[in-house]
């Protein structure tokens, strides 16, 4: 019986040794886009500038999600190095530049103005904003819950005029579960739903068809 006590004693200890050392502060996580398998780079002449995205999430620029625990409600930040809007941003240019395309970096454009935007040696504007990026964890005693969100509003343009061809809004969402938490689990989940959202725009045939 003693020897029970003393076992279950130790096993408590243990127990909250772990729950102690949870970690404290913002846990970063690595995001990029990945291009889908077996893609072949195509050929164009026309040139694609894009403006960097804006962020319209509302929290902390390099935040992109929480881990939170229930029981305790300890929550720690999840955060990518530099910014949600860099990041959108080179994953369209790599993007395109994996299908052959030749992009250029323009200034902040902003769809809904007329006015002169230095895209010189662009034919193709693409710009937009950043909706929703964020990863939320629940940690809980025998499993953890993961829940992606992505939705970007893309808007394409001609340089020529600065006018719109096509808006559109780019969604990708997954949950899944595991036994426990690991950072690079949620960078992987927000690097393939990130893909997946601008999958949407570079396939969307009113965009394909401009490229020719």
């Amino acid at each position: 019986m003693r020897r029970t006590i003393l076992t279950s004693l130790v096993l408590m200890t243990v127990f909250s040794l772990i729950c102690g050392c949870a970690a404290k502060g913002p846990i970063l996580v690595n995001m990029a886009y990945r291009a889908p398998e077996g893609l072949s780079r195509g050929s164009s002449s026309v040139v694609v500038g894009v403006s960097p995205f804006q962020d319209d999430r509302g929290v902390p620029a390099s935040t992109l999600g929480k881990k939170v625990k229930p029981s305790s409600g300890a929550a720690n930040d999840l955060v990518v190095q530099g910014t949600a809007a860099g990041i959108v941003t080179a994953s369209v240019k790599q993007a395109l530049q994996k299908r052959g395309i030749a992009v250029k970096t323009i200034p902040q454009w902003d769809p809904s103005d007329k006015g002169p935007v230095e895209a010189e040696g662009a034919d193709i504007l693409i710009g937009g904003s950043i909706k929703t990026l964020w990863a939320e964890v629940a940690s809980k005693t025998v499993k953890d819950t993961y829940r992606v969100e992505v939705k970007i509003r893309a808007a394409v343009g001609s340089a020529a005029d600065r006018s719109v061809v096509r808006y559109l809004t780019l969604n990708s969402s997954m949950d899944r579960e595991d036994v426990k938490f690991s950072p690079e689990r949620v960078g992987s989940m927000l690097s393939e739903a990130l893909s997946t959202a601008i999958e949407q725009l570079v396939n969307d045939p009113q965009f394909k068809k401009s490229l020719d």
